[in-house]
């Protein structure tokens, strides 16, 4: 019998059925912090003997409000009304607050919706990670501040704690020496919001040490098979035989320096692609490049290959970049910090909305820490700037199983709205390095288990690199979202006198290199040529990062099983998203071909809580339909244990009632791929779960649907 059609007149039906069975929302009964764990907060008196000294004198104070159940727009506008300022969101259904205690009395008062109003307890602030180190130690700490302007109060209050000494400062961020005596001091200052471990920025190339550097190589280079730069792999060159080689995207990159670090005497890859360099790490003088990694992974993004006869260029290399010199020859290490309006701004401001990092953190992996909340953030008020972050190169096997361990994805790779980026294999059979694992240096220990002891570094596009790092995060988020070649890549060289030779020399011009360092600005090449070919061939004038996203992540190709196939030892346990290769391997030539009725929404105003926005799609017998969401969430509180803030659902609804769904109730990102379908008409639609935080109460999304 031939299946009932879901008519445009039905839609309201289906809308009704959609958010009949949508979750109810957890009423706000419980806490989920990161210092404590889950919490149940009772109502403290605002008059209790704490607060009784500032009960009626109008002073300001930080407090956290519970409802009773999902956030309301009425009462983000009656918390509006009273002078009640937000600083952020905790689940469950809480949100952080200053204002004073009056106007909290008042809201007690006239609300129903408020279930409790609690302290910031100084406990909640402090990492656990400060907490299990051993008592009057010292370290370096990142003290962050609450978002109401008080960071400067906040240092003189820091500056009367005996032992405490402030190094610098950027944006809300304090880098503090202390001992840990001090840790209950500081979470007693009001304003501070978060205190943690300073982070350790390294850049994100899989350090090769000299045992495994290859010899210098005698005579003639191996021939050109078209695979080095690593654009191949990824279907560059159909995409660029249509025309889209990113004309007309400035792209920004931010590393350790560029060659020489001088528009007149750059290297030759970069002679028609620079737009302009900036010293944007502390303390940087220069943006020239003495380490070597940043001209290498700028030469994957926008090197001409001029110095190659065209055979090594980059993915967008007639597109515009924007270096941003990170090297700090204080430090002589990168030097990055911690506030990304400091650090992304003046690329933003002149024209970049691709911004691509090869560096992070590997202190604690899977942590929303605070450079994490940062980003986030700045994506939240930029919301057409795509920033890109390496995964890390921490992928291990050490409990011996055969396959990578999960987990080991670094800061600031771990924020929701980066596009996070994972390294797959190139293919080159010689060159660069090209040991089986196990005889690499430590590789008995890291990868001692077959089959990754006997793996080759890029003998196999359709696995995954083995040091690449693996989600999910700590709170069960997916990472990374892609992954791109990032094994034996062939790019640009520095020619400072002091660069690294990475991963062996190519020439005078170019250098072998790996890591998920490698994979990133790969991805930002394809992101140029992406960018061009919404803006041209689509139309869409100013696509945001969500929509970018979305549409890196619905063309990748999926590498299930991975590189050892079915079985024992299968790399890839399930087909995508999965936290090995997320959404799997970019692939430029399909993200470029899209079908004439995809439908691509970027949708700016969104949804609300219980609002459902419907696309109608139809399919043919035996079909196919695949949705893909994505979008920018609002910033989460470091101390939150679960860093997802507002919840929207991709929904599907069929011809026959069926309904599928996720329910994900972790992610910024969903896709749902059905196969073998009824012919109908589907509504696909995007609802509101949750939307505490969003802008004028909506979450904007966008939103990416084929079918076949």
């Amino acid at each position: 019998m031939k299946q009932p059609t879901l008519s445009l007149r039905n839609v309201s039906t289906f809308i009704a059925l959609t958010l009949l069975q949508s979750p109810q929302a957890l009423a706000g009964q419980i806490l989920e912090l990161k210092s404590v764990g889950r919490v149940q907060i009772q109502d403290e008196s605002l008059l209790s003997q704490k607060r009784s000294a500032f009960a009626h004198d109008g002073s300001i104070h930080t407090f956290v409000i519970q409802f009773k159940s999902t956030i309301a727009s009425s009462d983000q506008a009656q918390l509006k009304a009273l002078g009640l300022e937000v600083q952020n969101y905790l689940p469950e259904d809480a949100v952080i607050v200053r204002g004073s205690t009056e106007a909290l009395t008042e809201l007690r008062a006239i609300s129903d919706s408020v279930r409790a109003i609690h302290d910031f307890a100084p406990e909640w602030k402090i990492s656990p990670e400060l907490m299990a180190l051993a008592p009057g130690s010292r370290i370096l700490l990142l003290i962050s501040t609450l978002r109401d302007g008080s960071t400067l109060d906040a240092a003189h209050l820091l500056q009367r704690i005996p032992g405490v000494q402030l190094i610098t400062s950027r944006g809300r961020n304090w880098v503090a020496e202390a001992s840990t005596s001090a840790l209950s001091q500081i979470a007693e200052i009001d304003t501070v919001e978060w205190i943690e471990t300073a982070p350790q920025i390294q850049s994100l190339d899989f350090g090769i040490t000299s045992e495994d550097l290859p010899a210098p190589q005698q005579g003639e280079k191996p021939a050109v098979t078209g695979f080095e730069s690593g654009t191949r792999i990824m279907g560059f060159e159909k995409a660029w035989a249509r025309g889209f080689h990113a004309e007309g995207q400035r792209i920004a990159v931010a590393d350790t320096g560029l060659d020489s670090g001088k528009i007149e005497t750059i290297h030759p890859d970069f002679k028609d692609t620079l737009y302009k360099g900036y010293n944007s790490g502390l303390g940087t003088e220069s943006w020239e490049d003495p380490m070597g990694h940043g001209t290498h992974v700028a030469g994957s993004v926008v090197g001409t290959g001029a110095a190659s006869e065209g055979n090594f260029k980059g993915g967008s290399h007639r597109g515009q970049l924007l270096f941003q010199g990170l090297w700090s020859s204080i430090f002589d290490n990168l030097a990055p910090g911690t506030d990304f309006n400091t650090l992304i701004s003046p690329a933003y401001d002149d024209g970049a909305r691709i911004h691509s990092n090869s560096w992070g953190s590997a202190r604690t992996h899977g942590e929303y820490d605070t450079m994490a909340a940062n980003v986030d953030e700045y994506i939240w008020n930029h919301p057409d700037l795509l920033i890109l972050f390496a995964a890390g190169n921490s992928g291990e096997d050490k409990n011996r199983d055969g396959r990578i361990d999960e987990n080991s994805t670094g800061s600031p790779a771990t924020a929701k709205n980066v596009l996070t980026v994972g390294a797959s294999e190139n293919y080159l059979l010689s060159g660069g390095i090209q040991k089986k694992a196990r005889d690499m240096k430590n590789g008995k220990d890291k990868w001692g288990v077959e089959p990754l002891a006997s793996s080759v570094l890029s003998d196999n596009p359709n696995g995954i690199a083995i040091f690449s790092s693996r989600g999910p995060t700590e709170d069960g988020r997916l990472k990374p979202e892609v992954v791109a070649p990032g094994t034996n890549i062939v790019s640009t060289r520095s020619h400072h006198p002091k660069a690294s030779p990475l991963w062996g020399i190519y020439n005078e011009n170019y250098l072998y290199a790996g890591g998920t360092s490698m994979a990133t600005p790969l991805t930002a090449g394809a992101a140029g040529v992406v960018r061009q070919y919404l803006v041209e061939q689509k139309k869409i004038p100013n696509p945001s990062a969500a929509l970018m996203k979305a549409v890196l992540m619905h063309s990748a190709d999926d590498l299930f099983p991975g590189q050892y196939g079915e079985g024992v030892g299968q790399e890839l346990q399930t087909a995508r998203p999965n936290v090995h290769e997320g959404y799997g391997r970019v692939n430029v030539d399909t993200a470029t071909a899209l079908p004439e009725d995809t439908r691509l929404i970027d949708e700016a105003t969104g949804v609300a809580v219980n609002e459902v926005k419907v696309v109608m799609v139809k399919v043919p017998e035996g079909g196919s339909l695949r949705a893909t969401l994505s979008y920018s969430d609002a910033p989460a509180a470091a101390a939150a244990s679960r860093s997802l803030v507002n919840d929207l659902d991709l929904v599907i609804g069929g011809p026959n009632r069926n309904v599928f769904e996720k329910k994900d109730r972790l992610n910024n990102t969903e896709m749902l791929e059905l196969t073998h379908l009824s012919a109908g008409n589907y509504a696909v639609s995007v609802r509101g779960v949750n939307v505490p935080r969003g802008k004028a109460g909506k979450q904007p999304y966008a939103l990416v649907i084929t079918t076949q």
